[in-house]
């Protein structure tokens, strides 16, 4: 009698699931335009960098071209995502894509989930082939979730404050005393930057499990 029960409850939550799942014209307009995106998106994660290394040789060598040319500085090899990559590229934006209509549906949430999702998904790419993670792009996402907050979209505003300043002064603390025992850095400033974007956009509850979650699959 018991496992009929059991049984029939989980009947009902896939009905209720499947009840509450959009239309499959919209999953399938979600997938077109994660697709969409992924193109322009790909381009950033080449020229980005490019951009960046040659601004950062540029700082340190003036306008002394001649100087640039001695030293044989060059932007590191970046080629174009085709084929293949370019495909497996695609993926993330149309996964985040299609998963947030899905929680959220047809609303402001949606929108911003994604352009959160497709940020970090640049980011991952960049950082996982440059090390780099650009300012313009974590400060940017830092700001992006201050004012989706001001309406309270995914957490108070006052959470989302302290969460920001929280992500960012707790990695800084840990890299100092890393620093201090083993004298030198053990994560980039741009490290700190993240953790305070994402603490921005989710308030600081959602911290310690992001910490976790990151430090258990080695991304910090």
């Amino acid at each position: 009698m018991r496992a009929r029960s059991e049984s029939a409850m989980l009947s009902i939550d896939w009905n209720i699931l499947l009840q509450s799942m959009p239309e499959p014209w919209m999953l399938g307009a979600a997938a077109f335009i994660g697709l969409m995106a992924s193109l322009p998106l790909a381009q950033l994660t080449r020229r980005l960098p490019r951009r960046l290394f040659d601004e950062w040789v540029r700082d340190e060598a003036g306008d002394d071209v001649q100087t640039l040319q001695q030293q044989g500085t060059e932007a590191p090899s970046i080629e174009p995502l085709k084929g293949m990559a370019l495909l497996g590229f695609a993926t993330g934006p149309i996964a985040v894509s299609v998963l947030a209509l899905i929680q959220h549906g047809l609303a402001l949430e949606t929108a911003a989930l994604c352009l959160l999702g497709w940020t970090l998904w640049v980011l991952a790419w960049i950082d996982g082939e440059t090390r780099l993670l650009p300012d313009i792009l974590t400060l940017g996402l830092m700001w992006a979730g201050l004012l989706f907050n001001c309406a309270e979209l995914f957490a108070g505003l006052d959470q989302a404050v302290i969460g920001a300043a929280a992500g960012y002064c707790s990695l800084w603390l840990l890299n100092v005393l890393y620093k201090s025992w083993r004298g030198y850095d053990g994560m980039g400033a741009g490290d700190f930057k993240l953790l305070a974007a994402i603490g921005a956009w989710f308030g600081y509850p959602a911290l310690p499990a992001v910490v976790f979650i990151a430090a258990s699959s080695g991304v910090i």
